[in-house]
Parts: C-alpha cells; sequence; structure tokens
C-alpha cells in the first residue's frame, strides 16, 4: 500500500474516532482564545478539544472542536460538536452538531444539525432545523425555509419567509399544479408546475400539426403567481420548447415563450385561465425550401437569412389547472 493511501486511510480512521468521542465527550466546555491542530487528536488542545469553545481555530487538515466562536479555518473538516458563532471555512466540509450562526464556506459541503441563521456556500449546504438567510450551492437543504435558496436542486420541508431559486424546487408543502391549455401555436398542452408561488419550475409538452404531420414539443420554464383578490390571480411564466418535427432532435427549432395568465378560482383546487402569450420563434429547420414547422398567424417581427429564421408574435393561452 502506497504512502498516499496509507496517509487517506489514516485520516479517515482518526476522523471517525474523534466523531465517535463526540458523542461521549462531558457537556462542560470550556472557552479558550485559540488552537492549533494538524490533524486530531495532534494539536495544541489533544484529545480534549472537543471540550473547548475557541475564539480562533486554525485546523491544517481535519479539526475536531466543542465549538467556535468566531473565526475556523480547515483545510479539510472542521467538525464542532457546539455552536458555531463567526466565519468558518473547510476546504473540503463544515460540519456542526448544533447550530451554526455567520458564514459558512467550503468546497464540497456545509452541515448543520439545528436552526442556523446567515450564509451557506457549497457544493451542498445542508441544514437539519430552520435556516434564516442565503444557501448557495448546487444542492441545498433546510427543513424549514425563512431566507432564499439559490442552487440547482432545492429542497425544504416547509417555507415560513422566503424562497428557493433554482432548476428544481421540492417543498413537501410547497405549490404543486397540472395545468392543461391551448393556444394559436401549440394546440394542446400540458404543463407540471412545482416549487413556491413566488417561483416555480414548469415541465412542458405539447401538440400540434403542420402540413399534415405531428408536431410535438418538450419545453422546461419558470413562473411565479400572484393574488391580487380573494379568487383572482395573475401569471408570468418564461419558457423555452424544443419544437419535434416528423420526430427530429437535430437542427435549431425553438419557441420562446412569455405567458401572461389571468387566473379565477371555482374553488380551491381548480382555476380557469387566459391571457396573451408573447412569442419568439427561431429556427434553421426547412419544409419544402421554407423554414419553420409551426403555423404561425402573423408576425411582428421577422428576420430571414440562407440559415435561419426569426419570428415574433402575439398570441394566447386558454386552459385550466388543478392543485395538487
Amino acid at each position: 500500500m502506497g504512502l498516499h493511501k496509507k496517509l487517506k486511510r489514516m485520516i479517515i480512521i482518526i476522523f471517525l474516532l474523534g466523531w465517535s468521542v463526540s458523542t461521549t465527550a462531558q457537556d462542560k466546555v470550556e472557552n479558550k482564545k485559540s488552537q492549533i491542530t494538524f490533524i486530531y487528536p495532534l494539536g495544541t488542545s489533544g484529545a480534549n478539544s472537543l471540550d473547548h469553545t475557541n475564539n480562533v481555530s486554525l485546523n491544517l487538515l481535519v479539526g475536531l472542536n466543542g465549538g467556535v466562536n468566531g473565526f475556523e479555518f480547515g483545510g479539510l473538516v472542521n467538525y464542532n460538536k457546539g455552536d458555531v458563532r463567526g466565519f468558518q471555512f473547510g476546504g473540503l466540509a463544515n460540519v456542526t452538531a448544533e447550530s451554526a450562526r455567520g458564514i459558512q464556506i467550503s468546497g464540497i459541503a456545509n452541515i448543520a444539525n439545528k436552526n442556523s441563521e446567515g450564509f451557506q456556500m457549497g457544493l451542498t449546504n445542508i441544514v437539519n432545523g430552520e435556516y434564516k438567510g442565503l444557501q448557495l450551492g448546487l444542492f441545498n437543504y433546510s427543513k424549514r425555509l425563512n431566507g432564499v435558496q439559490f442552487g440547482l436542486i432545492n429542497v425544504s420541508d416547509s417555507i415560513s419567509s422566503g424562497t428557493p431559486i433554482g432548476l428544481i424546487n421540492i417543498i413537501k408543502n410547497g405549490y404543486k399544479a397540472v395545468e392543461v391549455s391551448g393556444g394559436e401555436t401549440l394546440l394542446a398542452n400540458a404543463s407540471f408546475k412545482f416549487g413556491v408561488r413566488e417561483f416555480y419550475t414548469i415541465l412542458k409538452t405539447g401538440y400540434s400539426r403542420f402540413r399534415d404531420e405531428n408536431v410535438y414539443s418538450a419545453g422546461l420554464g419558470f413562473g411565479s403567481l400572484f393574488s391580487f383578490a380573494k379568487r383572482h390571480g395573475i401569471s408570468f411564466e418564461l419558457s423555452g420548447n424544443n419544437i419535434l418535427y416528423e420526430g427530429k432532435w437535430d437542427g435549431l427549432n425553438i419557441l420562446g415563450k412569455l405567458d401572461v395568465n389571468f387566473q379565477y378560482s371555482l374553488n380551491d383546487r381548480f382555476k380557469i385561465l387566459a391571457g396573451p402569450s408573447f412569442n419568439t420563434y427561431i429556427t434553421d429547420q426547412e419544409v419544402d425550401g421554407k423554414f419553420g414547422t409551426l403555423n404561425i398567424p402573423y408576425t411582428i417581427f421577422e428576420d430571414v437569412n440562407d440559415e435561419r429564421m426569426i419570428s415574433a408574435w402575439i398570441g394566447f393561452n386558454l386552459g385550466v389547472a388543478i392543485a395538487l
């Protein structure tokens, strides 16, 4: 076994040992000004580091502490048995068994086990309680959100006040709806919406006809829904839709839509909707020597060259939505 592999295994073993020690360490925690650790327990506080809260904690590789009230730096991992207050940076991860208040920045993961607040930035941010502040990462989770999540995937059990902004927003008690609608170009559309009313993701599919051939669409979008009366609301939705003619995915054939729909609630679940649609269509697909695979009623803008066509028009939507 090479030296590199031995060192890697040693780090894992020592870290797991320290983690197990943290569950049995005494509750009394002494406050200290500073400590320096190479890799637990090789440091100025030795094996007793879990019994100390430090104002400054410097961990060259892996450090275990009772808590931080100030600043902590870790080359790889910072683990704290108690609360963290201040600024924390971990090359790989910051793990806090209690709460974190302040700034946590890591290369891979920030984890706080209880209610926390401030700013988290890493590939993964996890708070197993209520989080007040901003989570910025590819994956963000909070049991209860009271702030903003910005990432590729955002997950929360509930939201007291705040908004998740991402490609996929999964809220256990959030906004979910299925919509069926039609318009002047795509005759039938089915959409699934999920997230929160202030910002939700839209998965779309559509159907139409062109030159006696079936035309299908698959799209992704985002929207916001606002209520301005007991039964009345308005939604703003932006989507991009790939148009498939004769089952072909190749080439450029994109319909962009900005839909503004006025909604009327028949009851708590069923709504009818209608409104204008602002459309932009760009394509390099040709049928019988002409660009396009959609029936466009008219254009308010059109630009055609030898390689593609861009056109724009104002259409309409009419449909129903069911809240899930």
